[in-house]
């Protein structure tokens, strides 16, 4: 038997999560608001964001000509696929405009001073769902109600932090999420950090473990067993203007059958005491595939408040998961290099540049009788500019050209301020992407406008922005012609020290 679609252990990993966010919720909640007497006067606070969002968009639906009409691959000017021996050839087009209004509610809880120095409790946690006929077809993951994204509770002092719960790490090898607990330890004089962390993994950018029902779109190549992740992470500044780190990480199945990752990754940076010098550098490497992955150095030059240089040299290769098929495919890198110059010559004028080239390696696949290039080069320029406190304009542009697809955009940027607390904008944008890209010869412009308006009860904000696609050389393509708008409040509440309700 199946409820909503759902397998029994679906619904019950879903169950889950609701009881276990709840009970977290109403502990903090019942611990937060129980009395000064009782509780040695401990404060909570809490923060909601709600954000209703409205989006059109088109879907692609496949059609059919007659081969008898199809001349060197294309009907008219539109390409199609044809199959020997059959007598129809296919193509996708824009299919009827339809929308969904996905919903969602924020809710981050923090108690603390709890009569014990350095406890508390902290949780973060996600409601979702989407209104109207097509709700859960076009929004993703509005089927998926309730994600409990961070719980812990912490106990912090001078030297040390405990903490036992849902937690995420971010370093240089990237965001990984995990239940299960770390310690860290803390060496003043010499800014010294060491941490080890560890528990049941979760899916790389998503609060869920990879056995998930949200990721059961995998098929075949969802694992069946969670992961374990743990790692160890260290970290020094011992002069001032100087701190480095390096980490180890490794993910494994929980029946130890295999690998899922195992990397290491280093940052080092400088700035001279005069500030007028920056040196920073990072990489990391794949211990598990034998390859290095992301790396980068970058050298920044301050000459004074009107001036800024910066050099940079890098290097890219994706990480995937041995537990997917993507690392089979032996990822390519590319390496390059770029400049940036910021000028600030005065009058509220803020003015950067930069320019980026790509060199990719060897993708190991031949293409006869055909020609391409394995550079790509990106520039781009953005200016603001702030005559008076009451208005402001800002700008840029961006262009990125290589083998078989290029894309030039820009925006235009209007800001009032009619007051300190609101804020109005207006917007004007303007992209085009060729071949590869699926636009062909043709431009998306958008149209917009914006308002910010901080209030006593909390902060709210909306905008309304339509795209129009000109489809005049290529009707046959994607319609990209759509409406957004999005309205949002946050607003916190509780009581903290210096804070009154």
């Amino acid at each position: 038997m199946r409820v909503s679609g759902l397998s029994h252990a679906e619904v019950g990993t879903r169950l889950l999560c609701w009881r276990t966010g709840a009970a977290f919720l109403g502990l903090a909640l019942l611990w937060g608001v129980g009395g000064p007497s009782v509780l040695h006067a401990q404060q909570w606070r809490g923060r909601v964001a709600t954000r209703v969002q409205y989006v059109e968009a088109r879907g692609l639906v496949l059609d059919s000509v007659s081969v008898d009409d199809v001349t060197g691959g294309k009907f008219g000017d539109i390409w199609v696929t044809c199959t020997t021996g059959e007598d129809y050839c296919y193509y996708y087009r824009s299919g009827s405009e339809f929308s969904t209004v996905p919903v969602f509610v924020d809710l981050d809880m923090n108690v603390f001073a709890l009569g014990v120095e350095g406890l508390r409790f902290y949780a973060s946690t996600r409601f979702r769902g989407a209104l109207g006929a097509n709700a859960e077809k076009f929004w993703p993951r509005t089927e998926d109600n309730f994600d409990l994204l961070a719980a812990y509770a912490e106990l912090n002092r001078p030297s040390y932090r405990l903490r036992l719960g849902r937690d995420y790490q971010s370093s240089g090898l990237g965001y990984y999420g995990y239940d299960g607990g770390s310690i860290l330890y803390r060496y003043r004089p010499v800014r010294l950090e060491l941490e080890a962390y560890g528990g049941w993994g979760l899916e790389r950018g998503l609060p869920e473990r990879v056995t998930s029902g949200a990721l059961k779109s995998l098929g075949d190549y969802q694992p069946l067993d969670d992961n374990y992740l743990f790692g160890f992470r260290g970290s020094v500044g011992p002069v001032k203007g100087f701190s480095a780190e390096a980490i180890y990480q490794r993910e494994i199945e929980t029946d130890r059958s295999g690998i899922s990752s195992d990397r290491l990754g280093f940052e080092a940076r400088y700035t001279t005491p005069n500030r007028k010098w920056l040196i920073d550098a990072h990489a990391d490497y794949d211990l598990a595939a034998g390859w290095w992955g992301k790396a980068g150095a970058k050298l920044g030059y301050q000459a004074n408040d009107m001036f800024y240089l910066e050099g940079r040299l890098f290097r890219y290769r994706p990480v995937f998961s041995l537990q997917s098929i993507w690392v089979a495919f032996s990822p390519t890198p590319y390496t390059g290099w770029g400049f940036a110059l910021g000028v600030n010559p005065g009058y509220g004028l803020t003015i950067r540049a930069e320019v980026d080239r790509r060199q990719y390696g060897d993708t190991e696949a031949e293409v006869p009788y055909f020609t391409t290039t394995d550079r790509t080069w990106r520039t781009g320029a953005w200016a603001r500019w702030q005559p008076r406190g009451k208005w402001d304009v800002e700008g840029g542009y961006w262009l990125n050209w290589g083998f078989g697809a290029g894309m030039s955009a820009g925006d235009l940027k209007f800001n009032y301020y009619p007051r300190s607390d609101l804020q109005i904008g207006a917007r004007f944008s303007a992209s085009q992407q060729i071949w590869e890209f699926r636009i062909g010869e043709n431009f998306i412009y958008g149209l917009g406008v914006d308002a910010r308006w901080q209030t006593p009860a909390g902060t709210l904000w909306a905008l309304i922005e339509g795209y129009k696609h000109d489809r005049s050389k290529d009707a046959a393509q994607t319609d990209w012609t759509q409406l957004r708008a999005v309205f949002g409040i946050s607003y916190y509440l509780g009581s903290e020290p210096g804070r009154s309700q």
